[in-house]
């Protein structure tokens, strides 16, 4: 059952769209069919050939604040001096903090960023009516909410996911969070890491991205056709994704006699690494690396793959992902998963129950645990319907969206209790106080 609410929720995101940020996209239009009113401020236009169908599908209005600072220099100066000169007991602390913090870290990222959140309050936010900002990653995007809720005296609120909360100075990352109304993210992993940084009492929450059920089904098991079965992995050809781990697994694999057939799918700068080792290690007439697609050109590959490999792992600054969205879309397609036991992965991934788990930056165990569901079709299909099961549970989009779309409810409805900025969640609320 849908709901109108009146006040306008701001998103800030950092880009939109972009192909890689699905659960951004499906976030905001399962919030909109509840009835809730968005308006997107986006940080930059990524211009990628491709975007997901789903966004046509969006209703809320999207106004790009420029993030070139030179290329925008006069714009930016002519709202900043606007701004100022309409609100100078707001502008004038907000800005000397943010110079402050910008020289003593050396950098003009927090200078910046509170430039576009001027920017966006003076140039775009009369247009709207706004009445509570959200955001996206807890770097740049929260950064420019926390300003622009500075700035208005205003709210906000943020979801943190992956690289943007382990690679955020703390001191900073403390401030946005106990300013903040509440925050969000995909994992215990890192709510817990949040709550080290803000303290016990910080407003962090727990909620699960979750996956479009209806649209990712199981389809019958590839692994009893007589063609080679297909190993499957997706995300973006970066460090923190492992993918020259899984070609040497695939190596290994192969080695022990077993014939495949593998697609790599994502793009992006170590395709040419990537390939250059399979070429090295003879598998180029088995392993196919393909770029960025949209949904449903995936959906095509999910249905023939008769199992699905990531091997994530934790890079040296401390670069990870928290539960990547693939591995939950393979899993409510009923496909037998292998991935690392990293970050958020053990709290979707049981290993021997619902998937497999192996070491991070270990090819040998990656190669055993593709081995395995490939010998041994039954537990790969045992552990395909105990995935999607737990899928189902936890992984529910619109279930999980609805937690988060209660709290920005109580957030713009002012219903909530404050002690030290923390939103207390009421007794009688479906929003787990984790």
């Amino acid at each position: 059952m849908t709901t109108n609410h009146e006040n306008v929720i701001g998103f800030i995101l950092k880009g939109y769209p972009r192909l890689s940020e699905t659960f951004i996209v499906n976030e905001i239009l399962l919030l909109e069919e509840l009835g809730y009113k968005l308006h997107i401020f986006a940080l930059r236009n990524p211009g990628e050939s491709k975007v997901h169908e789903s966004v046509r599908r969006v209703r809320a209005n999207v106004m790009y604040i420029p993030d070139y600072f030179w290329r925008f220099f006069f714009s930016f100066i002519d709202a900043n001096l606007r701004l100022w000169l309409r609100r100078p007991r707001l502008y004038g602390p907000a800005f000397r903090f943010a110079l402050s913090r910008s020289l003593r870290q050396r950098s003009s990222s927090t200078i910046k960023r509170f430039a576009q959140a001027a920017y966006l309050v003076q140039r775009c936010l009369a247009e709207t009516r706004v009445a509570h900002f959200h955001a996206h990653f807890s770097h740049g995007p929260t950064t420019v909410a926390y300003f622009a809720a500075w700035l208005t005296g205003m709210r906000y609120s943020f979801s943190a996911h992956a690289k943007d909360i382990y690679l955020q100075e703390h001191g900073m990352l403390r401030e946005k969070i106990r300013r903040a109304q509440f925050a969000v993210t995909c994992t215990e992993f890192n709510r817990r890491h949040l709550l080290h940084v803000a303290g016990d009492d910080a407003p962090v929450y727990r909620v699960y991205h979750g996956n479009n059920l209806q649209l990712f089904k199981p389809t019958p098991a590839a692994l009893q056709n007589d063609s080679p079965p297909v190993i499957l992995s997706v995300g973006r050809f970066v460090p923190k994704k492992g993918f020259p781990v899984l070609v040497r697994a695939l190596h290994q694999v192969r080695q022990q006699g077993l014939r495949f057939r593998c697609y790599i799918i994502g793009g992006g700068p170590m395709q040419n690494e990537l390939e250059k080792l399979a070429t090295a290690l003879e598998l180029r007439d088995c392993v196919e690396f393909r770029g960025q697609m949209s949904q449903t050109e995936l959906l095509a590959y999910y249905r023939q793959a008769s199992l699905f490999a990531l091997a994530c792992e934790v890079q040296n600054d401390g670069d990870r992902d928290g539960i990547p969205n693939v591995l939950v879309e393979a899993m409510a397609m009923g496909l037998p998963v292998v991935s690392t036991s990293i970050s958020g992965i053990p709290e979707l991934i049981e290993s021997g129950v619902n998937g497999l788990l192996v070491p991070e930056k270990d090819a040998g165990a990656l190669a055993e645990g593709i081995e395995s569901l490939l010998r041994q079709p039954e537990m790969a299909r045992r552990l395909g319907l105990a995935g999607r099961a737990k899928v189902e549970r936890d992984f529910d989009a619109k279930r999980n969206v609805e937690k988060i779309g209660e709290l920005l409810r109580g957030a713009c409805a002012g219903r909530e209790n404050l002690s030290g900025g923390r939103l207390r969640v009421e007794k009688n609320s479906p929003i787990p106080a984790m």
